[in-house]
């Protein structure tokens, strides 16, 4: 009688698994507690027996030393944290515009913990949430999703082998950060600036205002009235940053399996 589970179907999933498990620990959404501990465990284990069988991985057993498994699956697990790693790059990229422009509308005193991401402010959440929600409309999921099968095609299974170039292409997309966030929030934090220009100047000429007690109240107005006005273009370019999140992602894709 044949086993139900052989050795060989036994590594294999283990180091299918380890990929998984390393793309659900880069992958942000995956990775908070938006999602139950239980549902993710579920989820990783179905999904690495899913990729098991769909791309037919068969590893031979008697071919590893305990040593070269543990590197194996150390190999697997790197695959899949850089993958969702760059997923967490434009993810920070929302977020941090988010705070630039809370930072100039004075809304940085009003943060609130959140289970699920900590202590953020409440347009660092709404950020966040509208690049989840470009992230399913655009199908950059799809991509997600469909490269990580590929990259059981590209980076195979039990193949001591890896091209650290392609964490030397996540490195090199970092600053991405910075210059997404600062792309983003540049209209907003200039006409924040500008009502700061105009509060100054009334303090100077009319030094019976008290700015301190109109001017956050109105940096706040202003603030969400030119979100309220500039949502077309927000999202317009959240569209933008999401596709070339795409090419992003399969290019780290094409360089690991150099």
């Amino acid at each position: 009688m044949e086993p139900l589970i052989t050795p060989d179907m036994a590594v294999a999933f283990s180091l299918v698994l380890s990929r998984v498990v390393g793309m659900f620990l880069g992958f942000p959404l995956l990775n908070t507690a938006m999602i139950p501990l239980n549902v993710r465990i579920i989820l990783s284990v179905a999904l690495s027996f899913f990729f098991m069988k769909i791309m037919d991985i068969q590893v031979d057993h008697t071919q590893f030393s305990l040593l070269s498994y543990i590197l194996l699956i150390l190999r697997e697990f790197l695959i899949g944290f850089g993958l969702g790693l760059l997923v967490n790059i434009f993810v920070s990229a929302f977020s941090y515009g988010a705070e630039i422009i809370s930072y100039f509308m004075g809304f940085t005193v009003s943060n609130l913990f959140d289970p699920t991401f900590g202590q953020i402010s409440v347009l660092d959440r709404f950020f966040i949430m509208l690049f989840y929600l470009l992230f399913f409309i655009t199908g950059a999921y799809q991509v997600v999703l469909g490269g990580f099968v590929i990259s059981f095609k590209i980076l195979p299974v039990g193949v001591l082998s890896f091209d650290f170039n392609s964490f030397v292409y996540i490195l090199e997309k970092l600053p991405m950060i910075f210059y997404v966030a600062f792309k983003m929030a540049f209209p907003f934090v200039l006409i924040l600036f500008l009502v700061n220009v105009a509060l100054a100047l009334i303090n100077r000429l009319i030094p019976q205002i008290n700015v301190f007690i109109v001017g956050l109240p109105l940096q706040i107005f202003v603030g969400l009235f030119s979100l309220f006005m500039a949502t077309s273009l927000l999202i317009y370019f959240g569209v933008s940053v999401v596709k070339g999140f795409s090419e992003t992602y399969i290019k780290a894709i094409g360089i690991m399996g150099k």
